[in-house]
């Protein structure tokens, strides 16, 4: 009699493993669904979306700008119960993954990449980040002065100018470009003070200038 309840123990044990045993989901991968892989966007309301993975019981979302590899800024990191989350991001190149979780597993991330070009982002109250030359610097009349900003979100064009001795009181406005890129070169200044400033742009809006001073020598 012993022996029949000892059998009966165990297999009682073992069905309960069985109906409390969690899912291996490690093996398993979320299908993402939008944005689709290398979209381009024109709103910044992003709602992305993806197939739901059974056995999960949330999921991990996060997005990267510019990617996962060389990441500046981890924009969205979260744990969400549904299939489907919104953000709204400025414009600019992302990456995004999502992958599922239980109590006991979790599944390898799926990575999309996708851009946001919108035209409506009020980029009026910003302000543009100098990098180089630092204020004050000093170059020779022969040396190539580089000058250089950081990226602004939700712009796709900057102006920057250079002006002698100042733009208040200007003899001279040495350079006046427009540009895409967030560096511009120039060589051969004559021996003077310099003020140069540099604003951003999009379709709608554009920064104030941000302004620094610079001297040449002879």
């Amino acid at each position: 009699m012993k022996k029949i309840l000892f059998v009966l123990a165990i297999i009682l044990c073992y069905g309960c493993e069985d109906i409390i045993g969690v899912e291996d989901i490690s093996n398993t991968l979320v299908i993402p669904l939008a944005p689709s892989n290398e979209a381009v966007l024109t709103e910044d309301s992003v709602v992305f979306s993806w197939d739901a993975v059974a056995e999960a019981e949330g999921y991990r979302i996060q997005v990267a700008r510019p990617n996962f590899e060389n990441a500046t800024q981890i924009v969205v990191d979260s744990l969400v119960g549904s299939t489907s989350f919104l953000q709204v991001l400025a414009s600019g190149d992302y990456e995004w993954r999502i992958r599922a979780e239980n109590s006991d597993y979790q599944s390898t991330y799926t990575t999309y990449s996708f851009t946001i070009n919108s035209i409506n982002d009020d980029i009026s109250s910003d302000q543009v980040q100098l990098l180089a030359p630092a204020e004050g610097l000093s170059f020779t009349e022969t040396e190539i002065i580089n000058f250089s900003w950081e990226a602004l979100p939700g712009a796709n064009g900057y102006t920057i100018q250079i002006a002698s001795p100042n733009f208040e009181s200007a003899i001279e406005i040495v350079e006046d470009v427009n540009l895409t890129a967030t560096s511009f070169s120039v060589s051969n200044l004559d021996a003077n003070t310099y003020e140069w400033r540099v604003r951003a742009k999009n379709s709608e809006y554009q920064t104030a200038y941000t302004t620094q001073t610079f001297t040449v020598e002879e």
